[in-house]
């Protein structure tokens, strides 16, 4: 069973980022690179309806709180703009209510992204990009508590893409700072309980909206 959010989550970075004036525009270097980032996300509402033997059964609008996402990816840049990476994603967001009744819990998701970024000519100290990825999901899961019991329902497949926009500035010869937004959309599908006598019917939509800080490092 999935431990709350604070504890799944390694990177907590605050949502805001400030942009310092440099000598030196970005450049570009062809090459292997990787990167981590982090940052705060929020995702809109869905529905679904949950049955339990032992508690009334909730269901429809479904509202998310607040969440956190982290992520790594390694890369290629071309030389003229374009890169490609492949990146590990997780994202995760407080669950709130259900149907008007009010839960705790969470939703938290782990997907493989194949990504492409194309950055434009640098406008003075930041170089704008932006970015489309395809993924795998390798694991969905939510989280509900109600009256003190918690249930878990998962799923382990499905595919998610995302688009990213956001600016790189160069901190040193192989070091970069960047600042970007990303939304992302998993695909729906039928979640399997982990506990026999409950249910989750319906398929709801995860689309988590993120920003977040990222540090490159060039090879």
């Amino acid at each position: 069973m999935n431990p709350l959010l604070p504890q799944r989550c390694i990177i907590g970075i605050a949502a805001t980022m400030l942009l310092a004036p440099l000598s030196v525009a970005a450049q570009e270097d062809q090459g292997l690179y990787a990167s981590a980032y982090g940052g705060a996300s929020a995702a809109p509402s869905t529905s679904f309806s949950e049955t339990r033997s032992s508690a009334q059964d909730v269901g429809g609008k479904v509202s998310f709180g607040s969440g956190i996402g982290f992520g790594a990816a390694v890369g290629h840049r071309f030389g003229n703009g374009w890169a490609i990476e492949l990146a590990w994603d997780e994202r995760g967001n407080f669950l709130k209510r259900v149907g008007g009744v009010k839960v705790d819990g969470n939703v938290f998701s782990s997907v493989v992204f194949l990504n492409g970024y194309y950055r434009f000519p640098a406008r003075g100290v930041v170089r704008p990009f932006f970015g489309a990825g395809l993924g795998r999901v390798l694991a969905l899961d939510i989280d509900i508590d109600r009256d003190g019991k918690e249930q878990e329902y998962s799923r382990e497949s499905g595919v998610a893409f995302q688009v990213i926009a956001g600016g790189e500035y160069t901190l040193s010869s192989r070091w970069s700072l960047s600042g970007d937004v990303r939304w992302s959309r998993i695909s729906s599908g039928t979640f399997e309980p982990t506990t026999a006598g409950t249910a989750l019917i319906g398929k709801p939509r995860y689309q988590p909206f993120s920003l977040n800080l990222s540090f490159g490092y060039r090879f």
